[in-house]
């Protein structure tokens, strides 16, 4: 096991490089660049073509594209991201901030995720084709349908326009005594982080009813049953152990794919993460930012990859990787 996680290991490298050149060559690609959209539409700089040459100059940007990479992949290695065009500070600093609060966001929405999708579709199975086992699953397939971003303006407007329960923007309540408490936050957590997770609830329940289906007729739990043990016991102890390896792969992969999926989600509720910021460097063609977030998305969606195949290694023993 250990000569395959570093051989994963040493297999991102390539994967990574490649991905870096793809997003700095479609970048330059694109007319123009970050200092005519930052300075040259601005009515209060003079000789605004000076500055924009000066500041292209200063960055970089004046030389050939295989330069710019091979300068930001040598900063790279001495662990410097580069400064961003649009607020003139380093990227570590930026992401410092931002990705903080898309983890918070992104492990929050996965701890719901388990909280309910598991528990509904174990129900769902044990009440097959009856009230709960139907109802449950036209919600379901409902909640997978809808676009992310349809609960969410459902979601404000509801319980923040509406019921007045919840804000529905920010991660703190601006000039108030409480600002930035642990209750503040949680507050200002709960929607986007449920938004977030509903449509992947919709997925787990439907994938732990039908792996929790397929178990109940294996050979094994007949013969547990014939034996008497209780029901409980057959299935937590029989039916649930090998049922919910499929679901503890699903979340590997989602490590990566709920941070992805927030990028939406957080500027819509004005979430300070790693979506808004990734979305605003692209508006603004700041380069360094959009090379670091896309670096960063790149390295957890991998990483989540080798999580899950790790996990399902350590929890079924007919898995052994060389």
């Amino acid at each position: 096991m250990t000569s395959y996680v570093i051989r994963r290991l040493l297999g991102l490298i390539p994967t990574l490089f490649i991905i870096t050149v793809i997003v700095f060559s479609l970048m330059h690609l694109m007319p123009g660049n970050a200092f005519q959209a930052l300075i040259g539409l601005n009515p209060h700089i003079k000789d605004a073509a000076k500055v924009i040459a000066q500041r292209t100059a200063n960055a970089g940007l004046n030389l050939s594209w295989p330069q710019q990479y091979v300068n930001w992949i040598v900063n790279l290695l001495h662990g410097n991201l580069g400064t961003s065009f649009e607020f003139q500070e380093p990227v570590t600093t930026l992401i410092g901030i931002a990705l903080p609060n898309t983890v918070t966001l992104a492990l929050t929405a996965e701890l719901i995720i388990l909280i309910i999708g598991i528990p509904v579709g174990v129900f769902q199975a044990n009440r097959v084709n009856k009230g709960f086992d139907i109802s449950t699953s036209l919600v379901a397939v409902f909640l997978y349908s809808v676009p992310g971003f349809v609960f969410a303006l459902f979601l404000i407007f509801l319980f923040s326009f509406t019921l007045n329960w919840l804000p529905s923007m920010g991660t703190v309540t601006a000039a108030v005594p409480w600002s930035g408490d642990l209750g503040d936050r949680i507050q200002h957590l709960i929607l986007p982080a449920t938004t977030l997770a509903l449509p992947s609830v919709a997925y787990y329940t439907r994938l732990m009813r039908a792996n929790t289906l397929q178990v109940f007729f294996q050979d094994y739990v007949r013969t547990a049953r014939a034996k008497g043990l209780r029901s409980t016991r057959v299935l937590f102890r029989h039916v649930l152990r090998n049922a919910i390896i499929p679901i503890t792969t699903q979340f590997g992969f989602d490590i990566g794919g709920l941070v992805g999926g927030a990028v939406i989600l957080e500027q819509i509720f004005t979430w300070p993460g790693m979506g808004e910021l990734t979305i605003n460097a692209n508006l603004n063609r700041d380069y360094p930012v959009i090379l670091a977030t896309t670096l960063i998305f790149a390295v957890m969606v991998l990483l989540g990859n080798l999580f899950a195949d790790i996990l399902l290694a350590s929890m079924d023993p007919r898995v052994r990787y060389n």
